[in-house]
């Protein structure tokens, strides 16, 4: 359907309540649906350096040559600990912040062209709270964003940043799979 293009959706009966068939049943029961129109000026790409998040990024990339877009990326680094004889110590958090907002430059520089990136971003927090909530303060467009694909006792155990993001998140979620089937 092209975009602006109506396209009008009737109830089917014979397929059963919620699926809508075109030209089947009640007229009176039209919903009329209209294509929304994908503009993107803003990406905002999650990346914690794993070959996954890579290749979010180069999908991320490819749409913003697309659409003319800016990249953000956004490292979010969470509460880290050590152990010692006496007690859990946390780690530095400010020079942890300098040193992966270094390794997110460093990054940047070597696989955005300059033109398609607006800027890189370091937070600390919960990582999908923290990326919703990055979200939102740009505006941004569209987040892209990898899966890991975790299943089992691992997806129990470690969660899923990506689906978290898709619940919470305000604006349209890309989710790039690490392994992608054909």
């Amino acid at each position: 359907m092209e975009p602006g293009t109506t396209a009008v959706l009737t109830p089917n009966p014979q397929v059963g309540p919620g699926v809508a068939r075109p030209g089947y049943g009640c007229e009176e029961n039209a919903i009329e649906l209209e294509a929304p129109a994908l503009t993107l000026k803003n990406i905002l790409v999650p990346i914690d350096f794993s070959a996954a998040s890579m290749k979010a990024l180069a999908y991320a990339i490819g749409l913003a040559r697309q659409f003319d877009a800016k990249i953000t990326l956004l490292h979010v680094s969470q509460v880290q600990f050590y152990a010692n004889e006496f007690a859990h110590m946390p780690i530095d958090e400010a020079a942890m912040k300098e040193c992966v907002r270094g390794r997110l430059e460093t990054m940047a520089r070597g696989c955005i062209a300059p033109e398609l990136l607006e800027k890189t971003l370091v937070r600390h927090g919960v990582a999908f709270d923290e990326i919703t909530k990055a979200a939102r303060e740009l505006c941004v467009d569209m987040i892209v964003i990898s899966t890991h694909g975790y299943t089992g006792l691992k997806h129990v155990v470690m969660g899923s940043t990506a689906e978290r993001v898709v619940r919470y998140a305000g604006c349209p979620v890309l989710v790039v799979r690490e392994r992608e089937c054909g």
